[in-house]
């Protein structure tokens, strides 16, 4: 222990008030991320970090003979399967593909420092230095998992995770190469020192990454509240707002008209008819009609949008404007074969007129939904369910 006079700290204090925090701050988890869908990430967390509590509650325990074992043997393994949590956790929360593997490496490690160095050839220098290896393996596995995260919106929370995983994993390893006695010029210190300063900056890193789970909840449960306004409640397809942001942040690498493609916008004929014949509710069921054939017969780089009342758009990046006249027609003969039931039981009928337009490089995106849109209401005049491109050409059957 260092000398109380020059460096006052009482490290099973230090350990049992970590460990108190610990186990408060997984409650918060559980409470703040575990309940709601996906939550198996914070569950991992808070279960990570109650066996890391658990392991220090075992540290600060002053005991003789067998029950010095005992909390030896359940420090030990409590901090490694409290790293193993944390790490499936991490993956969770980044869907990443977990590695069994690792993870049970992280258990395996103290375990073998026990049976080696505690039952087999007692050495506690040993002991404690390969249960300090698994810790850093831990680590460096944590640093590689927060390589790519879920969502950009936290991506500045992962980086400054990682700088902080380096710098503790830094400090973890100059601290344990002191009780290794491979630092010459650390040995002129007391080696109470280093172990308070190890201490300090376990807390600080723990407590750090504790608060840091938390707010990598709140970033994930705001960022699909963000999600919920940009998306249609009644067809699960993008809104008129998050249409023009997904378009905003679609990148082929090319030009804005290769970034924009050809845009298909539809409405559905005598919608009005529709609803005033056979119920808003009929009228509903085939607007999610239509939306299920639009996500059927899109491409996976297509943005599919309901952009108000019976009107939907497709944005077709890097298509030309006979393949969206295609996909038009493709789509209005699906819906012309659809039936949706009414609440009498009737079979409802309905098709869609639709205009197509190619964005050129000198167009924005509302020019070229102005142009489709105006083919649109020409293939109305038309009579309905046909296409017509913004260049007058017509299909219909």
């Amino acid at each position: 222990m260092p000398d109380s006079s020059l460096f006052p700290l009482d490290i099973p204090t230090l350990a049992l008030s970590r460990g108190l925090m610990q186990v408060m701050l997984a409650g918060l988890l559980v409470y703040v991320g575990g309940r709601h869908e996906h939550g198996n990430g914070a569950r991992l967390w808070a279960a990570g970090f109650l066996l890391n509590g658990a392991s220090l509650f075992l540290f600060s325990i002053t005991a003789k003979g067998i029950w010095d074992t005992v909390s030896i043997v359940g420090n030990h393994l409590a901090l490694g399967a409290g790293s193993a949590c944390l790490l499936l956790g991490f993956w969770a929360f980044g869907r990443q593909r977990a590695q069994p593997w690792l993870a049970a490496a992280m258990i395996a490690i103290p375990a073998a420092a026990l049976l080696a160095f505690e039952i087999a050839w007692p050495n506690a220098r040993l002991r404690v230095l390969t249960t300090a290896f698994g810790q850093l393996v831990f680590l460096l596995a944590l640093q590689a998992s927060l390589r790519r995260p879920p969502r950009h919106e936290i991506e500045h929370i992962y980086r400054r995770l990682r700088v902080l995983t380096l710098v503790y994993a830094a400090v973890l390893v100059w601290s344990y190469a002191v009780v290794a006695n491979v630092l010459p010029t650390s040995s002129r210190l007391d080696i109470g020192y280093h172990l308070a300063i190890f201490s300090v900056a376990s807390l600080l890193f723990m407590l750090s990454l504790a608060v840091t789970c938390l707010a990598l909840q709140f970033a994930l449960l705001a960022a699909r509240n963000e999600d919920l306004a940009m998306v249609d409640w009644l067809t699960g397809l993008l809104n008129r707002r998050g249409f023009f942001r997904a378009t905003a942040h679609t990148d082929t690498g090319r030009g804005d008209a290769e970034r924009i493609g050809s845009v298909v916008v539809l409405d559905i004929d005598h919608f009005k008819r529709i609803n005033d014949q056979h119920g808003h509710a009929a009228g509903d069921r085939v607007l999610q009609a239509v939306a299920d054939r639009l996500r059927e017969l899109a491409a996976p780089s297509d943005l599919v949008a309901r952009m108000g009342g019976e009107e939907f758009c497709i944005a077709m990046p890097g298509s030309r404007r006979e393949q969206a006249l295609a996909r038009a027609e493709a789509i209005l003969t699906h819906c012309r074969n659809t039936t949706v039931p009414a609440d009498d039981g009737r079979a409802i009928r309905f098709t869609l007129s639709a205009g197509v337009c190619e964005a050129s490089p000198a167009q924005s995106l509302d020019d070229v939904l102005a142009r489709a849109d105006a083919a649109m209401y020409a293939a109305k005049r038309e009579g309905r369910d046909r296409a017509m491109t913004s260049g007058g050409e017509v299909k219909c059957e």
